[in-house]
């Protein structure tokens, strides 16, 4: 595939993603399907696209890394799983600030999300789907592109089932319109940039370290129930493409 036809596909694998959050109030099986199915299916398949498919590209990343980088190269090639780690980190540090209860002390009480943590937690979700449409265009593989594109669609449903719980006002009026507009921009910001291989690597390592705590929450939330034998078939028949493949 000439390098038109990739530009062309990731344009069109950006505006799929992007129409995911307007959209997703309208899929039916939504309502037809008990949540904690869907939810845990999709956590499922999220979870797996980290394991077998974003962590052997971190690895061969930072395998690559040149020389000149020196003393940050060695560490990252002895623990290539560093920039993941600090991206889970980063991503929890967030939904703690958003999510800090309030309240006496053995009460758990809904989060708090007004004034500036609403805006904080937003903002945090538009620059890492930024990443996302920015890392889409760097893809030069078809078959990745339609992987990836397909795992983050299943991704972003999570995403948008947890903001809708957490802000549901505010994200409704702007929240998912800014998320849509922040892929574009991220797609906008890689077609018309170059960059290093180092650095796609790195934003890679943070993308798997904000969907694993994601999934990880939802999963072990006790507001909601969830299924684990939904989470085990989609792992399973994402594991199944994935060596078919």
């Amino acid at each position: 595939m000439n390098a038109i036809s990739l530009i062309g596909l990731s344009l069109a694998s950006v505006i799929f993603l992007s129409l995911v959050h307007v959209l997703a109030d309208m899929l039916r099986w939504k309502r037809e399907v008990p949540q904690k199915y869907w939810l845990s299916f999709a956590d499922g398949i999220s979870i797996s696209y980290v394991f077998l498919g974003l962590l052997p590209k971190i690895v061969d990343g930072t395998a690559a890394f040149p020389e000149t980088l020196g003393y940050a190269a060695d560490i990252l090639k002895h623990s290539p799983f560093l920039p993941l780690l600090i991206g889970l980190v980063a991503f929890y540090g967030m939904e703690r600030l958003v999510e800090k209860p309030v309240g006496a002390i053995g009460v758990h009480p809904a989060p708090e999300t007004t004034g500036l943590r609403v805006w904080i937690h937003l903002a945090s979700y538009a620059f890492y789907k930024a990443i996302i449409g920015y890392l889409i265009v760097q893809m030069n593989n078809p078959v990745s592109i339609v992987i990836f594109v397909v795992s983050m669609a299943v991704y972003f449903l999570v995403v948008d089932y947890r903001m809708m719980e957490i802000h549901k006002g505010v994200y409704q009026r702007i929240g998912r319109w800014a998320l849509t507009a922040a892929i574009l921009v991220g797609w906008i910001v890689g077609a018309t940039t170059v960059i290093s291989p180092v650095l796609v690597t790195l934003l890679l390592s943070f993308l798997a370290g904000g969907i694993v705590l994601v999934v990880l929450e939802e999963e072990f939330s006790r507001d909601h129930p969830s299924s684990f034998p939904a989470f085990v078939t989609a792992v399973a028949l994402y594991t199944a493409v994935q060596i078919s493949i």
